[in-house]
């Protein structure tokens, strides 16, 4: 393996980073049984929102494999290409993302993404919260949110 390097993000990093989001998002959803609920971040609500974040890319021989985003005491954004995970990209985009971040640290997740919960319990994330509601009044699957905080 490869090693990887972490940075800060490069807006021509974007094709980069929205293709990761897009197929992390997708897994995400498809868990879920959200995945018609589906956008692409070009096109999401909360593209400014996350431009507005701060920005790390993980690479891997130049190749941009994950990134994660920060916001005001938040970890807001944790993605790594399917095929890439499992390989300690994430771990190594966490430990970036605390060393950024003042204390206490919250972040949402859903309550059934156990890859991810995995990976924020192993650096001393807990289940503070849990919301369970609808995605919409148009589309009514219910879902469980998590709220984790590492103090």
């Amino acid at each position: 393996m490869a090693k990887i390097n972490i940075r800060k993000y490069k807006s021509d990093n974007f094709d980069d980073i929205a293709k990761i989001m897009d197929q992390g998002r997708m897994q995400e959803l498809e868990s879920e049984g959200l995945a018609e609920t589906f956008i692409p971040l070009r096109d999401a609500p909360y593209l400014d929102y996350f431009l507005s974040c701060k920005i790390y890319v993980a690479e891997e021989d130049d190749q941009v494999v994950g990134f994660v985003g920060l916001g005001n005491r938040r970890l807001e954004f944790l993605y790594v290409l399917p095929q890439m995970q499992k390989k300690g990209i994430g771990t190594a985009l966490m430990k970036q993302a605390l060393v950024q971040l003042p204390r206490p640290v919250k972040l949402a997740v859903f309550s059934d993404n156990i890859k991810a919960k995995k990976l924020y319990e192993k650096f001393g994330f807990k289940v503070i919260n849990t919301v369970t509601e609808k995605w919409s009044d148009e589309l009514p699957i219910k879902f469980s949110e998590d709220t984790m905080e590492l103090k």
